[in-house]
């Protein structure tokens, strides 16, 4: 029996941020339901490696679509007008896959809702908003290491009129759709995302469990869809492979040190991990570029080391990560927070502020630690006496046990591929689903 056919629409790939990489971590899984074919406006290479794996057929443009940037590009919403014309050129290569699609599955991130003036009508459709806008909805994106507003909110408000006018417009559309799901990745994601559009949320945090507000199953609520993690990319025992890579790695740090991955600014907590740091006495290396002038700026103000790494490869991270006394994530407004499950999953304590996506993961002293802001001399010290239990032999294996026992039984992409899979069931679409045990969202872990 043929398998039912799935169109999976995501605006750019190019990108390879969390919500990209998740959806090529889940993909495998999707692919033993579905017959898959993926549209993209920009397709890297790690994608199109990824799918010719799979037998999954990609449509894109000729010329990848570049995503806009800029204060006037923001003011003006030329994201998605120039990626609503870039779908509508498209449309004619992938037509074929729409008309014969069972349901279609789009994948957003920052953006992209435009995608649905070339959904059919007609054909059952699950969105995942992995979070809202950051960059509409809130200012963490419009604040310096300090966070102060790097322009008067009154400017910024104006500003991005007709950017959220645009938004709006298109989560308005969704809304009223029939034969619609849509889910973020944690509850604080959905509370957020509905908050911006006045909707509904899920009071049960089960994925797969949808529910319709009319015979013609428009969304009566967001859900959540937790992210996929891919547990052989981050195994309990160092691979003959990332020993090489370690040993080969010319930017090793020769001392114990403290890790944080992300773009350094003020929405990482960036300033906060320095402090953090400086406190501990411990190196601090930073992963994944940003404002890496300005906190290096930070570190000399407050003592601290700083290493910052050049850009790596995936095996390098691994590495990284499994030789760090701890993982520091100080990140606000988080939706999920990818880097603390991946330290569990290699034996790395994971410390985290007791703030949004981390509530829904790290269990205080169980997998981790969930922190306060060390922005007062008491919780500062909370986070050097867990930098120190960090160092205890017994923490680091009953953490990192828990931590991905966890991780198998609520993150896997099997997971997400049965939530999506579920949903769309219950829209009418014939795909196979199987007994896994859907457990609810811990809200708070």
């Amino acid at each position: 029996m043929s398998k039912p056919r799935l169109v999976i629409l995501h605006r750019n790939m190019g990108l390879l941020g969390g919500a990209q990489r998740d959806l090529i971590v889940a993909l495998p899984e999707h692919a033993k339901r579905w017959s898959i074919t993926v549209a993209t406006l920009n397709a890297p290479q790690l994608l199109l490696d990824r799918c010719e794996q799979l037998g999954i057929e990609v449509v894109k443009p000729d010329v990848p679509w570049q995503l806009p940037t800029g204060p006037i590009a923001e003011m003006t919403a030329r994201a998605g007008r120039s990626a609503l014309k870039s779908w509508r050129k498209l449309r004619a290569k992938l037509q074929p896959a729409l008309d014969a699609a069972d349901a279609c599955y789009v994948v957003l991130s920052t953006g992209g809702m435009e995608v649905l003036d070339i959904v059919p009508n007609n054909c059952p459709l699950y969105v995942y908003i992995h979070e809202r806008d950051k960059g509409i909805y809130d200012d963490v994106l419009q604040r310096d290491m300090d966070g102060r507003l790097r322009y008067p909110l009154i400017v910024k408000n104006l500003a991005l009129t007709y950017l959220r006018r645009w938004d709006q417009r298109w989560h308005k559309r969704l809304w009223k759709r029939p034969q619609s799901a849509v889910s973020a990745n944690t509850p604080t994601s959905s509370r957020l995302l509905a908050s911006s559009h006045r909707w509904p949320t899920s009071k049960d945090w089960v994925a797969g469990d949808v529910k319709f507000r009319d015979a013609q199953q428009r969304p009566a609520e967001v859900g959540v869809l937790w992210p996929a993690i891919d547990p052989t990319a981050w195994p309990t025992e160092e691979t003959e492979e990332e020993r090489i890579a370690w040993q080969a790695f010319d930017h090793k740090p020769t001392s114990p040190y403290l890790l944080t991955i992300g773009r350094a600014g003020f929405m990482k907590g960036s300033k906060e991990a320095v402090q953090v740091a400086a406190a501990a006495s411990l190196p601090l290396v930073h992963v994944g570029g940003g404002e890496t002038d300005e906190m290096q700026r930070k570190a000399n103000k407050f003592g601290a080391e700083l290493i910052v790494m050049p850009r790596i490869d995936e095996m390098e991270i691994v590495a990284l990560m499994r030789n760090a006394h701890a993982l520091i994530a100080t990140a606000r407004t988080e939706g999920f927070g990818l880097t603390p499950m991946e330290a569990a999953m290699v034996g790395t304590p994971a410390l985290v502020v007791s703030d949004c996506g981390f509530t829904h993961t790290v269990t205080d002293g169980f997998n981790g630690r969930r922190l306060p802001w060390p922005n007062t001399e008491e919780g500062l010290e909370q986070w050097v006496q867990a930098i120190e239990q960090a160092g205890d032999e017994a923490n680091r294996i009953a953490w990192s046990t828990a931590g991905r026992e966890r991780i198998l039984e609520r993150f896997t992409a099997n997971h997400q591929a049965e939530g999506l899979a579920r949903s769309l069931v219950a829209m009418g679409v014939d795909v196979e689903t199987t007994e896994l045990n859907m457990l609810p969202g811990l809200d708070p872990a």
